[in-house]
């Protein structure tokens, strides 16, 4: 399966490097191109379970899913959408393939429940990053505030995540979270 994701990757390699070129960009250390990175691998986790997906529109969304927050926080959903859709017009991608990418990252945000699966496959990819450690070494590097994030996690598996494999990656995730946090505190004195 692992080649599978490198050829999609190869195929649509320079819309990806938009994507990534951008999110080096980003001083948003909770958004930045690690956490992207960590959508990538939680949205392949994720696909393996859900065989009736596109994988290369979950791949493309994923990657693309944050660029929005280089302009803005709220309603980067739509901001982020539409650049791929502008990126991939610039491409001569297929209007149907830009469509179901620009589908697979309008609605990732927590109060939206997107469309398509896809979409719910992006979103719960992102949301199960809440509680992925490169993302929390990320913010403890940059001294981040952590109120938001803890105000989610307990309703983040019950009422945000939506497929059954996301809860499970969920589960393994959350208990790697806490070892980590545990060794922070109790081994950095």
């Amino acid at each position: 399966m692992k080649n599978q994701y490198i050829e999609i990757e190869r195929k649509h390699e320079k819309l990806i490097n938009i994507a990534i070129e951008k999110m080096k960009l980003s001083k948003d250390p909770k958004h930045n191109l690690v956490h992207v990175l960590d959508v990538v691998e939680y949205s392949k986790e994720i696909l393996e379970t859900e065989h009736e997906a596109n994988k290369e529109v979950c791949m493309i969304a994923a990657y693309w899913h944050d660029v929005g927050r280089l302009q803005q926080d709220e309603g980067h959903e739509l901001i982020s959408a539409n650049e791929l859709k502008l990126e991939m017009k610039k491409q001569n991608y297929e209007a149907e393939f830009i469509e179901e990418c620009y589908q697979a990252i309008y609605k990732h945000s927590w109060k939206e429940i997107p469309e398509t699966l896809e979409g719910m496959i992006v979103r719960d990819a992102d949301k199960i990053d809440f509680v992925g450690i490169n993302r929390w070494k990320e913010c403890i590097k940059n001294d981040c505030r952590f109120e938001k994030i803890l105000e989610l996690l307990p309703t983040l598996r019950k009422d945000i995540l939506k497929l059954e494999v996301s809860k499970e990656i969920f589960d393994r995730e959350i208990g790697k979270l806490v070892a980590f946090l545990h060794n922070q505190i109790f081994n950095n004195k």
